[in-house]
């Protein structure tokens, strides 16, 4: 087996502050636990179908994210994903730029293209059509690659104008921090990805769409010469509080059949640090 990476993905939805950090705490004593992940919505969700959720509280994904890189030594951490209409890609990158420089080098930067509309529409966030959407998203990808890359960078886009824009304070990682692209739309998500991307994160359960999308992907790659392999591939496996831990190194060698070589552990609410150690050593035994 080629190597295989874990990490945890935790809120921050319907948790407390304190839970949240010693949840990160135990993560980061936990050598086999690699990295960390947090959402960014303004409100948790219920679904399928995934409709916002006034009674569950989130906090904000950025804030809560270097709150949780400068509470911990070792784990890397990311953002899974922010939707790129919730802040102007300048404004994104300029955070993202601050978070590795603080964090000695250990953000990863999680980026899609927004999805809930009703979320949108609660604060007057512009969402728009699935077209524009993506478009957006393509501009903002860009631009903010190349300014976490010490460019100087004049862009004229439909949705992102940059004039001269320059990050003279960046981060350790070079040439920048690792981009995390999440989603599964053939058309223009996954040959972004291809582009772009030092990871692409599958969203979903399905052990077989995983294996589809990334021969996707891997033709994507193949049309601009670039190598597949340079691409790390996470999905998630979650489990309910009715379950034993053991249960997730079933369906974490599913996924690394499929071919991720990143298991991303969705822990089930309420989450205390407690369940961390234990889905750790199920997981182990995939190792």
């Amino acid at each position: 087996m080629s190597h295989v990476s874990f990490g945890i993905s935790t809120g921050p939805q319907a948790i407390e502050w304190p839970v949240l950090r010693d949840i990160w705490k135990v993560a980061d004593d936990i050598e086999l636990i690699e990295t960390g992940w947090v959402n960014d919505h303004f409100f948790g969700f219920v679904g399928p179908p995934f409709k916002p959720d006034a009674n569950q509280g989130s906090a904000d994904g950025w804030m809560v994210l270097a709150s949780l890189l400068h509470e911990t030594k070792r784990i890397r951490g990311g953002v899974l994903v922010t939707g790129v209409h919730f802040r102007h890609p300048s404004v994104l990158a300029h955070m993202a730029a601050t978070l590795d420089w603080s964090s000695g080098g250990r953000l990863e930067i999680g980026l899609g293209a927004g999805w809930s509309q009703e979320e949108c529409d609660m604060f007057g966030v512009p969402l728009g059509a699935v077209g524009e959407r993506l478009d957006r998203f393509e501009e903002s990808v860009e631009a903010i690659v190349r300014l976490l890359s010490g460019e100087t960078v004049t862009f004229q886009g439909d949705y992102v104008k940059l004039n001269q824009a320059i990050f003279t304070q960046l981060g350790p990682q070079i040439p920048h921090p690792p981009i995390c692209i999440g989603g599964m739309g053939e058309k223009r998500t996954l040959p972004l990805a291809a582009k772009y991307a030092q990871h692409w994160n599958y969203e979903g359960t399905d052990p077989k769409v995983l294996e589809q999308k990334l021969q996707i992907l891997r033709q994507c790659c193949e049309e601009i010469g670039r190598s597949p392999d340079e691409i790390k591939i996470s999905g998630k496996v979650r489990f309910s509080n009715s379950e034993d831990p053991n249960v997730l190194t079933e369906r974490a060698e599913k996924m690394i059949q499929a071919g991720a070589n990143i298991v991303l552990v969705s822990f089930p609410r309420p989450t205390t640090p407690d369940m961390v150690e234990p889905a750790a050593l199920a997981l182990s035994e995939l190792l």
